[in-house]
């Protein structure tokens, strides 16, 4: 019998054999369209939709002519060393490949039917080697399906430029829009549960701040390669100005700096990707409704994605996404009402200058969620089990309204093109963010350490307390200028990173606090109809904080065989304090064959600790992280990818009681993570994929003077797994059908340091199916999604967000939702 509650408030020059060499790879990269795509669809003037990832060009126009169904013949050596922005959006054949070529040199030229050449432009005709045989190609597009990729070959997450993942020798996973969109993810804790060693802290429906721990350690987020120090922290759910979703798994210190995170993020780093406007008009809304099992509560969604060229030649374009939510939640009185906007403009003539500007706004409110004790929840009580909907604040007094406007803007200048065969594709691009993080909440805390159970009346006790008119204010200017290019000595290719980078801090915090607020009981709350006294005197503090860093990154590519990648950076902040830190990462991978990548490294972390002093008065260093990894890559031609590897993450100079002065610290703590990973991706058949992951942590706190040396690190399973498929029906009676599943797991882990209380482990199996109606006048199409997550209403508990402490969350419960798309 479903219970039904009121959940509503009160109130980026090879030799001769390196040519040759690379004219096989591009042929293998061209044979590898699927046999089935055979023959030419006939219709070049057509438009058709595209959505193909920034990389190598050879890999652009591979992608191109199999989803155009045209045959490109190309002298191998003509696309050697170019890369592509990729395509996005609706071409014609013709439009598809000016686009493509813009800026490479190149020309295209149809020779009988759908067959098309390439050739260097006529300036620069004389350089152009024409010894090679050619390459051919055959496609067809299937109109009724936009091949949009669970799987890419390029990433920016482990170099700050389009790079092949298996030339980086450290993990590496993207998850694209596809992948997330027909797992119906709602949020990026769900978007993580295909990474195998990420866990998540909160909820986005139980309020707070939700945060992303990797291989155990706290994870931080970039957007568009550039570091996002409060922006991640507002709205959780706001997926509709997202592309892809790249992951990097262990420390990032030398190529994206300082993390927001006092320990450095040596978890990883997560870019976000965002979505880039395309050529042609086009528009998609969407609509989601949907509600909890056996909760009186709904989820409902509206969301959009416009995009407009905005002069003439399509020079000038813009995109426009946003969603906006008004939902209940599982628990009692708790809604949640957010509003996401996206606005990306581009400019691109095909000349040598690029413009970018992306600028995002999010806002939520809700009540500020007090969580729940480990006691009644995931450790037993002789009273009783504290129910998943239940709300330990005041909800008539409680309020959380938070917002984050960001502007990002950058312009790419083509600096040198070509030197001598010495120096190619170097480009400057100056780079600028501004963000703000504001909010404002009145807030009921609870002691949740200290609940306990009173068998005489039956009640779990939880102590509390209050904070009024808490106020919050940061706003981070950060200015940027990366330097990229490749650089060829000998035999030798070199890409090249260089980097200089400011940021300044400001942060403002104030409240009241509350007093007398009473205890409550968890098992059945009663509530206040007045609100709680407030102390007069206020609580107020501020700093400011200014960081200058310096970095350079070298791949150098020794033959076809083996790539080397060299970083280092340099960083120093202006504080209460002044402190210095210097990182560096080292790696090789081994290119076994075309398909097998033998790859290990070293990399390092950091993050400085600001106001924290020892007893001396002399300030904290940065706290460092490090680890070794080593493993294979795989991107066979037939559909399998992959990553498996072995590694040891290390935090060190950690803060820990200083024995002989009690009250400070000393910085000799120190945690390792010890390991093996493995994720994996076959698109079995051009209809059917699989991705799946395990993880397993050894976790040791190996030095520590809090009573805690020896025991796991808190919120670390031990074992993590997932597995996901999707299926798309293309012939007979379910022609246009989709159906996809997962199953997520996660093992046992300690809620905190002291290991005295378990998370238990908990499974949770999701299903989803969708059905595209194709050209629906007026529409494009349209389509029909329904998703049921936790289909078989797994009752677990997170640990909560990392302002909480030794606090736990419900994690969801079923949910059924629908989604209906239209696309003009």
């Amino acid at each position: 019998m479903s219970k039904r509650k009121n959940h509503r408030r009160p109130g980026q020059q090879p030799s001769s054999l390196q040519q040759t060499l690379n004219g096989l790879l591009l042929a293998s990269a061209l044979i590898v369209v699927p046999s089935a795509m055979a023959e030419g669809s006939g219709d070049n003037t057509s438009p058709r939709h595209y959505h193909i990832s920034s990389g190598t060009l050879s890999h652009a126009l591979s992608q191109f002519a199999g989803s155009a169904g045209i045959q490109l013949s190309a002298d191998a050596r003509l696309t050697d060393g170019k890369s592509s922005p990729g395509l996005q959006g609706e071409y014609t054949v013709e439009e598809g490949l000016q686009k493509l070529l813009a800026g490479s040199g190149l020309v295209h030229a149809f020779t009988a039917g759908n067959t098309v050449t390439l050739k260097v432009a006529e300036k620069q005709s004389q350089a152009s080697p024409a010894t090679l045989p050619v390459m051919t190609v055959t496609g067809k597009y299937d109109e009724t399906y936009d091949a949009m990729p669970y799987q890419v070959e390029t990433s920016t997450a482990g170099s700050k430029f389009p790079i092949e993942i298996t030339k980086v020798p450290q993990s590496v996973q993207v998850i694209t829009e596809k992948a997330f969109e027909d797992q119906g993810a709602l949020s990026f804790g769900d978007i993580m549960k295909q990474v195998p060693s990420a866990n998540v802290f909160g909820s986005r429906f139980t309020g707070g701040f939700p945060s992303i721990a990797i291989r155990g350690f706290r994870a931080e987020q970039t957007r568009n390669g550039v570091r996002q120090l409060y922006f991640s922290d507002t709205d959780f759910s706001s997926l509709s100005h997202v592309q892809n979703v790249e992951v990097l798994k262990g420390p990032g210190g030398s190529l994206f700096g300082q993390a927001a995170a006092f320990e450095g993020a040596p978890g990883g780093i997560i870019n976000v990707v965002t979505k880039r406007p395309y050529d042609r008009l086009g528009a998609e809304v969407s609509f989601t409704r949907g509600g909890w099992s056996g909760f009186d509560g709904d989820i409902t969604t509206g969301q959009w994605d416009f995009n407009a060229p905005l002069t003439p030649d399509g020079a000038l374009k813009m995109r426009f996404t946003g969603a906006v939510e008004g939902s209940d939640t599982f628990t009692d009185f708790q809604e949640l009402n957010r509003q996401n906007f996206g606005l990306m403009l581009t400019y691109d003539d095909g000349g040598p200058v690029r413009a970018f500007i992306n600028a995002e706004y999010q806002r939520v409110e809700n009540l500020p969620n007090p969580a729940f004790p480990a006691l009644g929840t995931v450790q037993s009580s002789g009273v009783g089990r504290i129910s998943r909907d239940t709300f330990l604040g005041e909800p008539k007094f409680d309020e959380a309204v938070t917002e984050s406007p960001l502007v990002q803007a950058w312009v790419e200048f083509d600096v040198l093109d070509n030197w001598n065969d010495i120096l190619k594709d170097w480009k400057v691009t100056p780079r600028y963010q501004y963000h703000e993080f504001r909010v404002r909440m009145d807030q009921t805390l609870s002691a949740n350490s200290e609940a306990s159970d009173d068998p005489v009346t039956g009640a779990i006790v939880v102590q509390r307390s209050g904070r009024y008119d808490f106020n919050e204010t940061d706003k981070v200017h950060i200015g940027q200028v990366d330097i990229t290019g490749k650089l060829y000595t000998g035999p030798l290719e070199h890409q090249i990173y260089l980097n200089g980078d400011f940021q300044k801090t400001n942060s403002q915090i104030s409240w009241f606090d509350r007093i007398n607020v009473p205890d409550i009981n968890a098992l059945n709350p009663t509530f206040l109809n007045t609100a709680p006294e407030v102390d007069p005197n206020p609580i107020a503090f501020g700093s400011e904080a200014t960081l200058w860093s310096g970095g350079f990154q070298d791949v150098i590519s020794i033959t076809k065989y083996f790539d080397l990648l060299g970083g280092f950076r340099y960083t120093s902040i202006q504080s209460d304090t002044d402190v210095t830190n210097s990182t560096y990462q080292i790696g090789g991978t081994f290119h076994v064959t075309d398909s097998i990548h033998l790859f290990s490294g070293f990399g390092k972390g950091f993050g400085f600790q600001p106001g924290a002093i020892t007893v001396t008065g002399q300030p904290f260093d940065a706290e460092e992280s490090g680890q070794v990894e080593a493993g294979i890559k795989v991107n066979f031609p037939w559909g399998l990818t992959g990553t498996a590897s072995f590694f040891e993450l290390t935090r060190t100079n950690i803060g820990t009681p200083d024995l002989q002065n009690p009250g400070f610290a000393v910085q000799t703590g120190e945690i390792r993570h010890r390991g093996a990973e493995v994720d994996l991706s076959y698109q079995v058949t051009d209809q059917w994929y699989v991705q799946g992951g395990y993880a397993f942590i050894d976790s040791k706190i190996t030095k520590s003077n809090a009573g805690d040396q020896g025991n796991r690190f808190q919120n670390t399973p031990e074992h993590q797994a997932n597995i996901w498929t999707h299926y798309r029906f293309d012939s007979g009676a379910l022609r246009n059908l989709t159906l996809s599943t997962g199953v997520n797991f996660v093992g046992d882990r300690p809620l905190d340091n002291t290991n005295a209380v378990e998370l238990p482990n908990f499974t949770t199996w999701d299903l989803g199916a969708s059905y595209t109606f194709d050209k629906v006048r007026p529409f494009k199409d349209v389509k029909l999604e329904l998703f049921a997550n936790n289909v078989l209403d797994k009752s677990y508990f997170v640990a909560a967000d990392r302002f909480i402490g030794a606090a736990v969350v419900p994690g969801d419960p079923r949910s059924i939702v629908g989604r209906i798309s239209l696309k003009y």
